[in-house]
């Protein structure tokens, strides 16, 4: 009982006396974190006040955004910090956690030339947390609280936002962003509607820099929302009834989308990388055009990991990339592959494929260009449609003239097609194509 007795007091003394420690290492990491925040262009962030405390410290900074380029006024806010130091941490928003230390950030904001329900927006519903745990993990919570505005004859009203991620050694990213939806609407009848937006991200840095926004990652990205619909200006529908001519006012429904979802995965090998994208959509309408069981999928390979940050780096500084690294890409010989894309209508199935690469052999290097570039593509492609589909979007007269030249093949009820292009030259179903005129 004893000894039981003894090891408590010490535990009991080491969580008394640790925080005071962890307390100058948090701090220490706060000041490296707002060294790198600092190096973002449009970003200044300076700590005004430093109250520290026993259990944890109080901060105040000054975060301003600056547009030099686009020559907006700078917008500046207040950034308060709670501060908890470790090891055992005890939150208002979060619960409790073991680790080095937890930040809870509010905004202070006020600006005359914003509106005020703004200012509340951002001083009242946004809650952001920061948890550093004892490996230096970063775990960030983000939460907005359900909202709405008008803004003249414009609103919207928006559903919770709730996020998570984790940033391991400032090159890993692991997290999860979830929005139950949002409404706008005008007083001309223009609406859209979003629900249940979804993102989960577990990618790496494997070239460049997050913050800079130069970063090349790998690893799977996944988008998935449950409903996305517009609506155009109502107009007046008129029906004749017993009781005679009557009119209602009917929003126009330009475009649905419903339990879609978008993947990427992106692979790193020697310094190759490999970009695979996946797409499904229960259902799309189209003015009036639907389309279900949407799929896509097409995989980006060989693309030269140095060359492709040389271009994103100076597309990030607003820089023409030099013609050399458009060479390296070439030079790697890229491939796309699109291996799925189809689409089911009311008129039957629509089935494409299709393959392109370059063949550096038949460039020429030296006297590189646009043309050269087209020189040394080669692509090929099949795919087949129902030709009720094809009258109904208004292409029957120029389909029946293509496959009279022998150009595209009828079976039975549908159109197929088999292209090749080479050496500047397309062929269609074996056959060299000319322009033809449509009668």
């Amino acid at each position: 009982m004893k000894k039981l007795l003894i090891a408590m007091t010490l535990i009991l003394a080491i969580l008394l006396v640790a925080p005071k420690f962890i307390g100058g290492v948090l701090q220490q990491e706060r000041e490296d974190v707002l060294v790198e925040l600092n190096q973002i262009e449009g970003i200044t962030l300076t700590t005004n006040e430093y109250k520290p405390r026993w259990f944890g410290a109080d901060v105040i900074s000054k975060l301003t955004f600056t547009h030099k380029k686009t020559g907006l006024k700078n917008v500046s806010l207040v950034v308060e910090e709670e501060l908890s130091f470790g090891p055992v941490i005890v939150t208002t928003d979060q619960g409790w956690h073991l680790g080095l230390g937890y930040s809870e950030v509010n905004f202070k904001f006020s600006s005359a030339d914003i509106d005020e329900e703004v200012i509340t927006i951002i001083n009242e519903k946004i809650q952001l947390g920061a948890l550093l745990n004892f490996s230096s993990d970063v775990i960030t919570f983000i939460n907005i609280d359900e909202f709405s505005h008008q803004h003249r004859d414009e609103r919207i009203a928006s559903a919770p936002i709730t996020a998570q991620f984790t940033f391991v050694n400032d090159k890993h990213v692991i997290g999860d962003f979830s929005w139950e939806g949002f409404e706008y609407f005008n007083q001309s009848g223009e609406r859209t509607v979003m629900s249940n937006l979804a993102i989960v991200s577990d990618q790496q840095v494997v070239s460049g820099d997050y913050l800079q926004g130069t970063a090349i990652v790998t690893g799977e990205l996944s988008i998935k929302v449950g409903s996305f619909d517009m609506y155009d200006t109502p107009g007046e529908v008129y029906s004749l009834t017993d009781e005679g001519l009557t009119y209602a006012t009917v929003a126009e429904h330009n475009f649905s989308l419903s339990d879609a979802g978008l993947t990427t995965v992106i692979s790193l090998d020697n310094d190759l990388l490999s970009f695979t994208l996946k797409h499904h959509a229960k259902n799309i309408n189209v003015l009036e055009q639907n389309l279900d069981n949407t799929n896509l999928e097409v995989e980006l390979a060989n693309v030269d990991l140095y060359a492709l940050q040389e271009l994103k780096t100076a597309l990030v500084n607003s820089s023409m990339p030099p013609v050399t690294n458009l060479l390296d890409i070439v030079d790697a010989q890229p491939t796309l592959k699109v291996s799925d894309l189809s689409l089911v209508t009311k008129e039957g199935k629509v089935v494409t494929e299709l393959n392109v690469s370059f063949n550096r052999d038949l460039i020429d290097f030296n006297n590189f260009s646009s043309m050269a570039l087209l020189t040394g593509l080669e692509a090929n492609a099949k795919g087949q449609a129902p030709l009720a589909y094809l009258a109904k979007i208004g292409a029957a007269a120029m389909v029946d003239n293509l496959v009279e030249q022998g150009y595209l093949t009828k079976q039975d009820n549908d159109i197929i097609f088999i292209a090749e292009y080479e050496e500047n030259q397309l062929m269609l179903n074996g056959k060299v194509f000319h322009t033809i005129p449509v009668h």
